[in-house]
């Protein structure tokens, strides 16, 4: 009952908030496209506590004097990026060109400016992966992005993409690691929802440096570890064991 109230309440939000800023898209400027989708994580937080759920942010003095960086965040639910853009609406989104096909969705990202960030994507995403990286040069905006490309279940991973460090050096920025066990609260895209802490948890900044394999495989070790140690405390909360990988 939970998991559908919420889910329901979640949907709802988002698709009144979505038509009712549809003409801000129309003025000039990401700025109006930057303020709907900040509302609109902010009212996705108030509404996951108000179903019990309260997302803890950790490891919050690993941001102190590293300015604009960029957040390799691990991915493993819906609310992910949005409980990023509760705490700092001013996130650049990097993002697979998949995701600017979404009908709406689609319309709010590219009016926003994400960053387009596909290695398989061939010359087109590699001409819009250059316009972002020189609109996010100029303005400073620090950058959020899934290196996974996707949902995974909690206790899983997928293969790491360079796209986060193609990214971190075209910009000259240190890349923060970021793991969580949102997952265990809000699933991928299931209906249910568990109570509890969810936590984000800021891990120590990284160099990307000239060799692309050594940074991602240490990026990898570092989410996936402290990923897992998040899973087992929310899941031991709970009393129930982690899954075996």
């Amino acid at each position: 009952m939970r998991g559908s109230i919420f889910t329901y309440g979640f949907w709802a939000i988002a698709g009144g908030l979505a038509i009712l800023c549809l003409p801000m898209l129309l003025l000039p400027g990401r700025g109006p496209a930057v303020w709907a989708v900040g509302v609109f994580a902010q009212l996705f937080r108030g509404w996951l506590r108000l179903c019990g759920v309260r997302i803890t942010y950790r490891g919050l003095h690993h941001l102190d004097g590293v300015g604009p960086a960029v957040f390799a965040s691990k991915h493993q639910s819906y609310g992910d990026g949005l409980a990023h853009l509760a705490r700092n609406p001013a996130l650049a989104y990097a993002i697979g060109d998949h995701m600017l096909r979404f009908p709406v969705a689609g319309l709010y990202l590219k009016k926003a400016e994400a960053v387009v960030v596909d290695d398989a994507a061939g010359r087109r995403a590699a001409g819009a992966f250059d316009e972002g990286v020189a609109r996010l040069a100029s303005d400073g905006r620090p950058a959020l992005i899934f290196p996974e490309g996707g949902l995974t279940k909690v206790g899983h991973g997928k293969r790491y993409r360079r796209g986060v460090w193609k990214l971190a050096r075209a910009l000259e920025r240190p890349v923060v690691p970021v793991a969580t066990n949102l997952g265990c609260f809000w699933p991928e895209q299931e209906r249910r929802l568990y109570p509890g802490e969810a936590v984000i948890e800021f891990l120590a900044p990284l160099t990307p440096g000239d060799d692309s394999r050594t940074f991602m495989t240490e990026l990898e070790r570092v989410v996936e570890i402290r990923t897992r140690a998040l899973e087992a405390e929310a899941l031991a909360r709970r009393g129930e064991a982690p899954s075996p990988v």
